[in-house]
């Protein structure tokens, strides 16, 4: 017998592994011996944390009962499990489709396609995963960057070092097809049922390297230090993707996953496919003692073992004059990093590893430039490179990245910043409020005296550190709603490049409907 449990535990005296350890609540819960207790799987663990310093743990659990045990409590019956997506059979013998990009949006189109049996051939101008850490391990060193193979380059793509986050507001069947693919090389099971789950840019690498190897095994092919240029059309559909080299590489069929740092193929390809501009983010990436964060959300210092590092979700309005604002792929534990693929620019990104255990605290502060900001996505794409390079000089032309405590920010004015910082690269004392376009620097300042209210100390706390400017595209290309193609036939563009996604779980997401409905041509 099946039955549905719901439990509320207090988090503060729960150990690190309790989510192995609830079979006395399950059995108390149903009014039975533990004994009775066969087995139990968690559907979603959840946190409250309303009536701080009392945390709560909330579980939504299927308990499998002996035969014959009448539970002592009203339990509910399990319901049937949802149906989980299954990879479309390749009914048409759809064979070698190109996908370029082994970012989440790239790497799961091409799973997809691998498991329906097409043998898809990969392409990135970056390296896998094991060259690519060598290269970024280089430039912490050197500070000589490689323009292909970097932070946002290279197998896994800007997401493999980043904090890992798997959750979106997106509510789609294919989501569950990701995280069981994710487990399937290797995450922990807890992705499936964490309402925030994460996986850290410690183990990252590993899985992608793993799903890699999946693909490799279904008859797929990676080619490395390979760049698109360009794409070629005849006969008014897709022909084939130019290269750096001048080679031609022809398919039936090709999906672009670039991201949307890679921004000279995206002008490439907006004289090919029909897109329009749409809104952008961009903000600050804001930095605090990770100890300031627990003990704003948890009413502890020290966060209880069966939680982990604090995190936090602020947004504030705007009023009509000024725009909204909100935090973005917050890092509890976590580090900041020179999210760059060009000499000589800088923007900041966060990452954090699965133990979330650092002394800092990070999350961008974002706002949105509105699609009529700029007449043409070639002045958008442009106003985004100059901003990075002015950040670039501001920090010394060197990575250092300028910085501004968030008190400084709101004074306009240049003052000391903290001597210590999870960027690695050095901070120098200067004026972000001067560097950011005027709409954005008002929302930000909007947002931070609202963010100190919610929490108290927000603004004494905290450090504004470069700008982060690669949150989303300014163009979002457009899509057949029924076969999502381009306006070229044969050629899907999609995930952040694309302008369809945000994050690694949307972006996989993107990935997966395009591979299937790649699957399902008929011409």
């Amino acid at each position: 017998m099946n039955v549905e449990v719901e439990l509320e535990l207090d988090a503060r005296r729960l150990p690190a592994d309790a989510d192995e350890r609830l079979r006395p609540q399950i059995a108390a819960a149903c009014g039975i011996a533990e004994e009775d207790l066969l087995s139990y799987t968690i559907r979603k663990r959840s946190l409250d944390a309303r009536k701080k310093p009392q945390i709560r743990l909330l579980y939504r659990i299927t308990a499998e009962l002996r035969d014959g045990i009448v539970p002592g409590n009203p339990v509910k019956p399990a319901g049937n499990p949802l149906p989980e997506w299954r990879v479309p059979d390749n009914a048409h013998a759809l064979c070698h489709p190109l996908v370029l990009g082994t970012g989440p949006a790239g790497l799961f189109a091409a799973l997809v396609l691998a498991e329906a049996g097409a043998k898809p051939i990969v392409l990135d101008c970056g390296r896998d995963v094991v060259r690519r850490k060598q290269d970024i391990d280089r430039f912490f060193q050197t500070r000589e960057l490689n323009p292909k193979s970097n932070l946002l380059f290279g197998e896994g793509g800007a997401g493999t070092w980043s904090d890992g986050k798997l959750y979106t507001r997106v509510r789609d069947e294919r989501i569950r097809y990701v995280m069981n693919a994710f487990v399937a090389a290797g995450a922990p099971r807890e992705i499936l049922y964490y309402s925030h789950p994460h996986l850290g840019s410690d183990r990252l690498p590993s899985l992608i390297a793993a799903i890699r190897n999946r693909i490799l095994a279904l008859g797929g092919q990676f080619l490395w230090d390979t760049e698109v240029v360009g794409v070629e059309t005849g006969n008014a559909r897709f022909r084939n993707l130019r290269l750096s080299t001048g080679e031609k590489l022809e398919g039936p069929a090709a999906i672009i996953a670039c991201g949307h740092s890679a921004r000279n193929l995206i002008r490439s390809l907006t004289d090919v496919a029909q897109s329009a501009r749409k809104g952008f983010q961009i903000g600050c990436r804001i930095e605090h003692p990770q100890r300031f964060i627990n003990r704003t959300q948890y009413g502890s210092e020290l966060p209880p073992p069966s939680l982990g590092a604090a995190e936090y979700l602020f947004s504030s309005r705007g009023n009509g004059e000024i725009p909204g604002a909100t935090t973005f792929c917050m890092c509890p534990g976590g580090e900041i990093l020179p999210a760059v693929c060009d000499c000589n620019t800088l923007s900041t990104n966060g990452m954090s590893k699965a133990a979330r255990d650092g002394a800092f605290a990070n999350s961008a502060i974002i706002s949105t430039l509105p699609p009529d900001t700029f007449s043409t996505t070639e002045e958008a794409l442009a106003f985004l490179t100059a901003l990075e390079e002015s950040v670039f000089r501001s920090g010394g032309s060197d990575y250092t990245a300028p910085a501004q405590t968030a008190r400084d920010f709101l004074r306009h004015e240049r003052g000391p910043v903290p001597k210590e910082s999870s960027y690695r690269m050095g901070l120098k004392a200067e004026r972000l409020d001067l560097l950011l376009p005027a709409p954005i620097r008002s929302a930000l300042e909007n947002a931070l005296r609202h963010f100190d209210r919610l929490a108290p100390g927000f603004l004494r706390n905290g450090t504004l550190i470069g700008i982060e400017s690669k949150v989303s595209s300014p163009v979002r290309f457009l899509r057949n709603p029924e076969t999502l193609e381009s306006s070229v036939p044969g050629l899907y563009i999609g995930g952040e490049g694309g302008g369809m996604a945000g994050g690694i779980i949307s972006a996989a997401l993107d990935g997966v409907k395009l591979a299937e409905a790649l699957l399902k041509r008929r011409t």
